[in-house]
């Protein structure tokens, strides 16, 4: 019935090609006003749920369709409308019955321009979008991570791999246009080996920390804020995770810039992680002559009076050792932040000397007991 009515109408025209254009048209304009319906739909539908939602992704994703949807929608129809009308150029007319592009040659050349054109433009807008999702999907995920125990997570790993995935994508769109014009692209890939080889055997070392930095972030042995120790002479709070270098401000507020491979290679020892809850140990040593028992208590009362030494875990204090010149005793307190091990226990060891000046508690001089013993002469 539909072909009955199709002919009808292309008798009534009686132009093939106004009648092909008019039915190309019809369909990229039917297609047109049921994707602006669905598009509509699609609105009052989620716009309730979206707003009932408690997180934010939810209403970026929703902005993001209403703003592109439509568009999809729109090239969509004029690409099938101009395969119709493609199509429809090898159709018959006149007398002696030829194809339609016989009588107009040119239109081809449009057609499959016009194709080119529409196809770059759906492959850019699905590119834009890919891109959108990317940024919300890490904005989203970073503001979760942020909020729970990883300090500043976004500020080194996720911006590297947001770029990695839009490069990814872009990668993929760019075969996927070459392939679209029957472009070989096997010539280029070898090219491209051949080039990265050779980038990658003159920047071995740089490459390297990339590796190495890329490590870092995925493993996390330390965060942007944390005190890490890498050896002996490298003590500092971590500032900045980069790709290719970490820079740790030490104790002198002195930039340290360390290549990320030498840091992957080190043993770290992390200062403020799982918790910024920090040790700070006191030996003193009082004389063999002294109360011991009020030593200890005199020890315990000042880190218990200390604002700065935490209640839990509480302090505590040992005797350690029963040396040449006096009896060792070790006080171990805990503070809340590690930022305060230098003061607290310059704090504690003023406050343990006073009172026990105060208290006659001697602090001995090292010294050591000689016994001369006289030879008996036979």
């Amino acid at each position: 019935m539909i072909n009955n009515l199709l002919q009808h109408f292309r008798n009534n025209i009686n132009n093939d090609l106004l009648y092909i254009a008019i039915i190309s048209g019809s369909v990229a304009a039917i297609i047109i006003v049921l994707g602006k319906m669905i598009s509509l739909a699609l609105r009052k539908l989620l716009k309730p749920i979206v707003k009932r939602s408690k997180t934010q992704i939810d209403d970026q994703m929703y902005d993001l369709m209403k703003s592109t949807f439509f568009k999809i929608i729109i090239l969509i129809g004029l690409s099938v409308g101009l395969g119709i009308f493609k199509s429809g150029l090898s159709l018959k007319s006149g007398s002696p019955p030829q194809k339609l592009i016989t009588y107009h040659p040119y239109f081809e050349d449009i057609v499959i321009a016009a194709d080119y054109a529409l196809f770059l433009l759906i492959v850019l807008i699905l590119l834009v979008i890919g891109f959108r999702i990317i940024t919300i999907m890490f904005n989203w995920y970073s503001g979760k991570i942020d909020s729970g125990e990883n300090k500043n997570l976004s500020g080194s790993l996720f911006p590297l791999l947001q770029k990695i995935s839009k490069l990814l994508l872009t990668a993929l769109a760019f075969v996927i246009v070459l392939s679209k014009f029957k472009i070989d692209i096997s010539g280029f890939i070898v090219s491209l080996g051949v080039g990265s080889l050779a980038i990658a055997l003159a920047a071995q070392e740089t490459i390297s920390n990339m590796i190495s930095g890329f490590i870092i972030m995925t493993d996390r042995p330390f965060r942007i804020g944390d005190r890490i120790k890498v050896n002996p002479d490298l003590i500092g709070d971590v500032v900045e995770i980069g790709i290719r270098s970490t820079k740790v401000l030490d104790f002198d507020n002195n930039i340290l810039i360390v290549p990320n491979n030498d840091i992957v290679k080190s043993r770290i020892v992390n200062l403020t992680y799982p918790s910024a809850l920090s040790r700070v140990v006191v030996e003193v040593m009082i004389s063999y002559n002294s109360d011991i028992d009020k030593a200890k208590k005199i020890l315990m009362t000042v880190a218990e009076n200390n604002p700065l030494v935490s209640k839990t875990p509480a302090p505590d204090t040992f005797l350690i050792k029963l040396g040449d010149s006096g009896i060792n005793y070790r006080l171990t307190v805990y503070t809340e932040q590690y930022q305060n091990n230098a003061k607290l226990g310059s704090d504690l060891r003023e406050a343990i000397l006073i009172e026990f000046r105060k208290e006659k508690i001697e602090i001995p001089f090292p010294q050591m007991d000689v016994h001369l013993q006289k030879n008996n002469e036979s």
